[in-house]
């Protein structure tokens, strides 16, 4: 069932990567056609099955992770599908979908590049003169961590106000190429999404760092929104679904990055071991 409705997209869209929007809006809604999904060694990774299915992604290839703690919380996303596939509920298995497409097409050179291109439109360098709340807000949240970043760095970037040019010194694009290149491919992908998501390297690699938490990040990404709804007012059907969306996959992106930064199994216990 799975291998015919992948054929059935790619025979209207080509075998090209899929981006996460297009990856939900083809698969969602589709009824569940297994019964449980269990993970299993192979050839240094683990895939996961559906019954007797391989999982693959939407062009085909078969679904390898690199651990067995990612392989578990993808088997769980789908062990939690009901009646009916409801894939924007399951994020970390886009991850690994947009993480196979892109080790045959993008290195790690494209990555860091595609990741450094918010740098000079990064959301926490641009400050707003007016209202003049707005811009002490951006001041007191913004300033101090792009102080923090600078150092932790050894960098020195300056915010802007209005239109004009963030200041970033010319060691910053090298310094920051080399630290996302220590990072693995797959653990790029996910620091990818993240910054796609919040249009903040700053924030991201913040995050990443732990310096600051999902909902703090996301958060500082939302300033000037929530700001706006301070002033006037939430609207519960747009604002509220967006804000948990966004926490859901700023949340994903960072647990993805570290299950793939890391090497993990996980170890059960039986019966008699617990008793002794």
């Amino acid at each position: 069932m799975c291998s015919i409705i992948c054929k059935k997209w790619l025979s209207q869209n080509g075998n090209k990567s899929l981006s996460w929007v297009k990856y939900v809006r083809y698969l969602s809604d589709k009824r569940k056609f297994y019964e449980e999904a269990r993970i299993c060694h192979s050839d240094g990774g683990f895939e996961i099955n559906l019954d007797n299915r391989k999982l693959r992604t939407p062009i085909g290839k078969v679904v390898k992770v690199p651990n067995e703690g990612l392989a578990h919380a993808v088997s769980v996303e789908w062990n939690q599908q009901t009646d009916v596939i409801k894939s924007q509920l399951m994020p970390l298995t886009a991850l690994c979908y947009e993480a196979m497409d892109s080790s045959c097409n993008r290195n790690s050179d494209v990555l860091a590049a595609s990741v450094l291109k918010f740098l000079h439109t990064d959301t926490v360098l641009f400050h707003m003169e007016e209202p003049a709340d707005l811009g002490q807000l951006q001041k007191e949240k913004w300033s101090k961590l792009v102080d923090w970043f600078s150092q932790r760095h050894s960098v020195n970037i300056k915010n802007t106000t209005g239109f004009g040019k963030p200041s970033i010194s010319p060691n910053t694009i090298p310094i920051l190429t080399n630290y996302l290149k220590s990072f693995n491919m797959w653990s790029l992908v996910g620091i990818e999404k993240m910054v796609n998501t919040m249009k903040s390297v700053i924030v991201s690699l913040s995050l990443i760092d732990r310096h600051v938490t999902v909902e703090e990040a996301v958060s500082l990404s939302r300033l000037e929104q929530e700001f706006q709804i301070s002033e006037w007012g939430n609207v519960e059907w747009y604002h509220d679904v967006e804000l948990s969306e966004t926490r859901m996959k700023v949340a994903a992106c960072a647990l993805f990055v570290q299950l793939c930064s890391e090497e993990s199994s996980i170890r059960y216990l039986n019966r008699a071991t617990k008793l002794s």
